[in-house]
């Protein structure tokens, strides 16, 4: 079974890849606007994984800051308060971000190999990618916490469900 959906995974990731790389390709070709062109692609492929992060990191952050069920486990452990929330912060993050991070990662490797990019191009993506990550988590968990002074957490999840479903369905 994880033999089956590593090879779907990997099939997709390569499916990406080859993509990115064509229209890259494509759009280097033409003269005059093709690096614009590349650089607006790029723009709108980090302007989605961020939304999807947001949306993603919403989620997590609310069901592990709020809605897990070993909360009161936790908290009545001799640690405190902000090395419990740091701890279930990281946990969140890399859970909410971990597969917008794999299936973005074909996209800067196309646009490296196009590009003919250096080693410093690599690194900055990561770092970039990184931040972008950091970023959109601090922002979704700050959201969730100001959320939650005004709406249960239990409703709050229900109406983040309900509006990414419906900005689905709007984007569709």
């Amino acid at each position: 079974r994880v033999f089956l959906l590593g090879s779907f995974g990997l099939l997709f990731w390569c499916g990406i890849f080859a993509v990115s790389w064509r229209v890259l390709v494509y759009f280097k070709g033409i003269e005059d606007i093709g690096d614009i062109l590349g650089f607006k692609l790029l723009s709108m492929i980090l302007f989605v994984a961020f939304a999807l992060l947001i949306f993603s990191s919403i989620l997590t952050s609310l069901s592990k800051l709020y809605l897990s069920r070993d909360l009161q486990l936790v908290h009545a452990m001799p640690v405190s308060s902000y090395k419990i929330f740091i701890s279930r912060w990281i946990d969140s993050t890399v859970e909410s971000a971990w597969m917008v991070v794999i299936f973005t990662l074909p996209i800067f490797l196309a646009y490296g190999i196009v590009y003919q990019s250096g080693l410093f191009y690599y690194a900055n993506a990561a770092a970039a990618l990184a931040a972008l990550v950091v970023n959109a988590s601090a922002i979704s968990t700050i959201m969730v916490m100001v959320a939650v002074i005004v709406i249960p957490a239990n409703r709050l999840k229900s109406i983040f469900i309900f509006l990414g479903i419906l900005f689905f369905v709007a984007v569709y």
